[in-house]
């Protein structure tokens, strides 16, 4: 295949992943992509998270793995629209280096600048690296009734409902590696029938256990 149709194949898969990816969330989960908090959010909020997602999938296009995460956090895909990622990193002082030359925006509408925890694992154990493409079993946010800025494990009922976008995401990168963040992770992948390899989740101690995995990769 050449570089060109391979080219034409990418976007074709990752088009139909963004349209589908645009249908209603369960209920009590935040969608980054269509939903919006006035009280948060900017007012094209949605859009800008998507334009952010498709330029970070394109960006790592040639990704050799899948790294699969639990679900969307509040300080970072809840925000930046993609996973393991915070606002800082996008378009603050210091962006990652995949951004040089792209048009990303924030989507929070006043105050500083989202950032995530465990994107400031994640992020410096990746590196330059495009590798590896981030991703999630729940793409939503999960969090607690009455708190939309807080974090909450997802039910079995999330997962399940998160495992037709999970499929249509592989299939955007066919050639690549899943792997699992995160028991959660794991078990999404097995009900597919994906044996993936399992990296320690970053959050609750578990940083260096996380990074000796990834290095491993």
């Amino acid at each position: 295949m050449t570089l060109a149709r391979a080219g034409a194949e990418f976007e074709r898969r990752l088009a139909r992943f963004l349209a589908e990816l645009r249908a209603p969330a369960p209920p009590a989960l935040f969608h980054p992509w269509r939903d919006r908090d006035p009280r948060f959010d900017l007012p094209d909020a949605p859009a800008r998270r998507a334009a952010n997602l498709r330029a970070y999938l394109r960006a790592h296009a040639g990704a050799r793995f899948v790294l699969l995460g639990e679900a969307a956090g509040y300080d970072g895909c809840r925000f930046s629209g993609i996973p393991f990622t915070g606002e800082e990193q996008l378009v603050g002082e210091s962006p990652l280096a995949w951004t040089a030359g792209l048009r990303l925006a924030r989507s929070s509408a006043s105050g500083p600048l989202r950032r995530e925890r465990s994107a400031a694992i994640v992020w410096p154990g990746l590196g330059d690296r495009r590798a590896c493409v981030l991703w999630n079993t729940v793409p939503w946010h999960p969090h607690r009734p009455g708190e939309p800025l807080s974090n909450r494990p997802p039910v079995r009922e999330e997962a399940a409902a998160g495992a037709a976008h999970l499929e249509r995401f592989l299939a955007i990168f066919p050639a690549a590696e899943p792997v699992a963040i995160g028991r959660v992770a794991e078990r999404a992948l097995a009900t597919l029938g994906v044996r993936a390899r399992y990296l320690r989740h970053p959050s609750m101690g578990g940083k260096r256990a996380f990074l000796e995995g990834l290095a491993s990769l």
